[in-house]
């Protein structure tokens, strides 16, 4: 990629971000952008292929300026580990700050869109760095006595940092950056010379983090909430099956199966039955194969 094209769709990126920052990605055209970067449309069809590449390659420039604040902090030989995790942590949450309408909206649209759970392979990617990066800084700043314990102080990491980055969406709270990031550091410290003191079993092993954020090719998570699915099956049941007595029973299941999924503890039995119902309907195959997928971990309870 030449300079000039790199920097016009860096260009690009900037006006998109501002756009879905306002409107959300799933209400903005590229005929928008397009017009908004002074380009026709088929002018930014030369630079990203789609809307969904355009929007992955945001991701991606998201997380790249971040990886260059975190590496210009390592790179300052004059910080002990200590402080290099400080302004770390500070620096992630001066970005996120800076992002905070274009993150807002774009959660916003996933929540809508219900699919809370599917991150794009690119935004998996970069997660999986971020906690090698994570990893690697932890034992660097409190030895390798930490290493058992790595996966549960990400988790650990991963509440404090939500928790104040939702308080950077609070405008009352006239809190710095670098407060919140030298506080979450320092609680960090407690609780690591606790764990040093006391020895417990770890609570989580490193090889289930790893599948938590897909670095080893899976997602744990599912890719939407059941609920969600069956809903929609319900809507889809009256146009696919023709057989009236047929259709009246997969009616009945479904809604047996919401009923049920709306507990606070779905039962087991009625999970299982209303599916095993659900299957025996040739025209719903393909909708209960992914509802299957999605209700498994319920059964696991």
């Amino acid at each position: 990629m030449s300079s000039k094209s790199g920097d016009k769709k860096k260009q690009i990126l900037k006006i998109t971000m501002q756009l879905f920052a306002t409107k959300g990605s799933s209400a903005t055209s590229m005929q928008e952008i397009a017009e908004l970067c002074g380009m026709s449309k088929g002018s930014l069809y030369l630079h990203f292929k789609s809307k969904e590449e355009l929007e992955h390659n945001l991701y991606d420039y998201c997380f790249q300026l971040l990886h260059d604040q975190l590496m210009q902090v390592e790179s300052q030989s004059d910080l002990s580990p200590h402080d290099k995790l400080i302004r770390q942590v500070e620096a992630l949450l001066e970005l996120v700050f800076e992002f905070r309408e274009f993150l807002l909206m774009q959660l916003r649209d996933w929540l809508k869109s219900g699919n809370i759970y599917k991150k794009p392979e690119i935004v998996r990617t970069n997660n999986s760095k971020l906690l090698q990066f994570c990893e690697k800084t932890i034992v660097a700043t409190y030895g390798e006595g930490v290493l058992p314990y790595l996966a549960d102080l990400i988790t650990i990491i991963h509440g404090m940092l939500g928790t104040f980055i939702h308080l950077l969406f609070i405008p009352q709270l006239n809190i710095t950056t670098h407060r919140m990031a030298s506080y979450l550091v320092r609680m960090l410290d407690v609780i690591i010379d606790n764990l040093m003191l006391t020895r417990p079993d770890p609570l989580i092993s490193r090889e289930v983090m790893h599948q938590l954020v897909g670095l080893d090719g899976c997602l744990i998570q599912p890719e939407r909430h059941p609920l969600l699915a069956v809903k929609e099956l319900k809507g889809l049941i009256p146009d696919l099956v023709i057989i009236p007595e047929i259709r009246d029973e997969g009616m009945e299941s479904i809604q047996i199966l919401e009923q049920e999924m709306i507990e606070l503890h779905p039962r087991r039995a009625i999970l299982i039955g209303m599916l095993a119902n659900l299957k025996s309907i040739p025209e719903l195959e393909v909708q209960v194969a992914e509802l299957d997928d999605l209700i498994q971990p319920y059964l696991q309870r």
